[in-house]
């Protein structure tokens, strides 16, 4: 990026922050404001499309009306040396896809907190009757303080269709999109209600319900599988927890919370009741909390300190539990103050027993442990590297995953901390991996619909480029004909291929059969290959013909070769004969005098050949011609004496 790159005489690019499938993001400072922000700015294939810039303009004035705590929000938008961009809120702090990527499943108490959190969010944007349709944790953004964001909106709503990534060879959307979405149905606020149940899902456990080799294949589980049990994988959940989410997750969407305020109400009621009995204080879930609470994560190396939300623990009469910061409408529910009233009391004396826990937990484990050497792994196969980890009694976790093309593929690009860095026994160091060249072999997008060509391309990290209707009457209708890139063929990641889709729209045109060849054949033979082509016999004209024998094909009425709707009569000229001429000869003795005649009898009749008097002994030798079969009958005197037949 080139320095002091002001957008729009207001904005200046400061660094990039992230990339994506259909935008690139900076931060940035607003001049005229005085303020950082983020700016979002459209790649060049989205923006350059006049239908999805009107609606991603459309959508962005209708999410810049909102204003809430738990929304990331857009400040302006507009275009700018033939850029779109968005400007949006900036937060200091990372995705939830992020910190569950690096941290694994979240304690049971932080992610009902996340949860009811998001919950506000997306009852504020349904209140403007503004529907998400891309919820996930690479959507939702968590600060130092813990609280979360959601984002995205303006880009999730201006998608006509689904949006499926490739990210470390997970399919993005295709994991948390509902059952209506699978099924190409219209959509309406329960849509995001499911899409929060993977989410909250995927804190607890660490994983999406539901996966698979392609977006196909997950979409048909939405449609149909029911998720494993929660309880099955962490016994620290708690049944009236698993019944939440499992309610978010139902098939049908009248089955679902009726609302996210509803769904919120429910998860603040498990909350309070679940501290009210303590179980906060007890097996799993304890050590879960002190977990997050004496590791803090490094913002610089993209995690983020939990400790914060544990002594955000002040109740008054407008908040939430742990002090969300988020106003509490009485006309939702009623005896929130008198919950509120008695959750101070237990919340200052669980303070007072944090600061005392806390530090003597802090002191065993610094003590509990001994400092080991990092050990170099650049450039070393992800077997040498774990295996070193391993011998320095370290762990090692892939962090990432990426083109490079310098460093082969499975081998270790960079790793955190450094080599040669001291830390304690048993912490994980995180590498990225190497993809090896970015140079990817395209798919063979033959016979699949666009949604599934663009799926395809996103997911080997390539792009869908110009799409093109043309009408081939012998392909289906609404499938890709021709691609700019053969398959196979490897190119850069990212590179734009361009389609040929037969027109889904156009009328549907008759079958079209090949015909065969008949000249030559019997006319029965030729009867049957018209049959087997589909097609049907014509008028059928006898003709005379020196060239083929009786009741043989001369000629037929549609070219051999030629396409024909399917069904057509095909006519025929078909030979009476006499057919083509073969020559032959015959060679006698007469066996006695008298009177010689030599008749042929053939296609064409009886003629004679030979008629003289011969004497006994005389030789008698003579050529002629016959059609198709011929008999040679001599007689001497009225009387026969040879007779031969002459086959063709």
């Amino acid at each position: 990026m080139v320095a002091k790159h002001i957008l729009a005489n207001r904005y200046e690019l400061l660094d990039k922050i992230g990339t994506g499938g259909m935008a690139v993001v900076y931060r940035a400072y607003d001049t005229s404001l005085d303020r950082t922000v983020a700016i979002k700015l459209l790649r060049d294939e989205y923006a350059d499309d006049p239908e999805f810039a009107r609606r991603f303009q459309k959508e962005a004035q209708a999410v810049a009306r909102l204003s809430h705590q738990n929304i990331v929000n857009i400040y302006d938008y507009g275009e700018s040396d033939g850029m779109a961009y968005l400007v949006m809120e900036y937060v200091q702090g990372h995705t939830l896809k992020e910190i569950i990527s690096r941290t694994g499943p979240l304690p049971v108490n932080l992610a009902i907190d996340y949860g009811i959190q998001l919950c506000y969010g997306m009852a504020q944007a349904h209140d403007h009757d503004i529907i998400h349709k891309d919820i996930k944790p690479h959507n939702v953004m968590v600060d130092a303080n813990h609280t979360v964001k959601i984002t995205d909106f303006g880009i999730a709503q201006a998608m006509n269709n689904l949006t499926i990534t490739h990210n470390k060879g997970i399919l993005g959307s295709a994991h948390y999109f509902s059952p209506e979405q699978a099924r190409g149905d219209q959509v309406d606020f329960e849509t995001d209600i499911y899409s929060l149940g993977i989410v909250m899902y995927e804190m607890l456990t660490g994983k999406v319900p539901f996966t698979g080799d392609n977006p196909v294949s997950v979409a048909l589980k939405h449609m149909q599988d029911k998720p494993q049990s929660l309880m099955q994988q962490r016994s620290d959940i708690p049944i009236e927890l698993e019944r939440i989410i499992f309610k978010a997750l139902e098939k049908k969407p009248s089955y679902r919370f009726k609302s996210m305020q509803e769904m919120a109400d429910a998860l603040i009621d498990l909350q309070l009741y679940l501290e009210e009995k303590g179980y906060f204080k007890n097996g799993s879930s304890l050590s879960a909390a002190e977990k997050y609470t004496v590791e803090p994560l490094d913002l610089e190396t993209g995690m983020m300190t939990r400790k914060e939300s544990y002594k955000r623990n002040t109740i008054n009469d407008n908040t939430r539990v742990m002090d969300y910061d988020i106003p509490y409408d009485a006309g939702h529910r009623t005896g929130g103050a008198r919950r509120a009233s008695k959750k101070r009391v237990f919340m200052l004396i669980a303070g007072a027993l944090a600061l005392f826990l806390v530090p003597m937990f802090l002191v065993q484990a610094l003590m509990g442990s001994d400092e080991v050497v990092v050990p170099e792994l650049h450039n070393k196969t992800v077997l040498e590297a774990e295996k070193l980890l391993t011998e320095a009694d370290l762990k090692i976790l892939i962090e990432d995953e990426v083109y490079d093309e310098d460093i082969e593929k499975d081998r270790v690009v960079s790793q955190l901390p450094k080599g040669g860095t001291k830390v304690k026994e048993g912490r994980e160091i995180a590498v990225v991996v190497s993809l090896g060249s970015s140079e990817i072999p395209v798919p063979d997008l033959s016979g699949k619909t666009e949604q599934e060509a663009r799926i395809a391309l996103e997911n080997e990290d390539l792009v869908l480029g110009n799409v093109t209707l043309v009408t081939d009457s012998e392909k289906l209708l609404g499938v890709v004909v021709y691609q700019s890139v053969e398959a196979e063929k490897p190119v850069k990641a990212g590179t734009s291929i361009d389609v040929m889709i037969n027109d889904p729209d156009a009328e549907p045109q008759a079958e079209t059969v090949t015909v065969p060849s008949l000249k030559g054949k019997t006319l029965e033979e030729a009867l049957q290959a018209l049959r087997s082509a589909g097609l049907e016999a014509g008028n059928v004209t006898q003709v005379s013909s020196t060239e083929y024998y009786n009741n043989y094909v001369v000629s037929q009425q549609s070219p051999a070769g030629s396409s024909v709707e399917k069904g057509t009569a095909v006519g025929l000229s078909v030979s009476t004969g006499p057919g083509p001429e073969i020559s032959a000869q015959f060679d006698l003795i007469i066996p006695q005098s008298g009177n010689v005649v030599v008749t042929l009898t053939d296609a064409t009749g009886t003629s004679v050949l030979y008629q003289k008097r011969c004497e006994a002994g005389e030789r008698l030798e003579q050529s002629f011609l016959y059609h198709e079969s011929g008999t040679v009958t001599i007689t001497c005197n009225g009387e026969e004496i040879w007779s031969k037949v002459y086959e063709s």
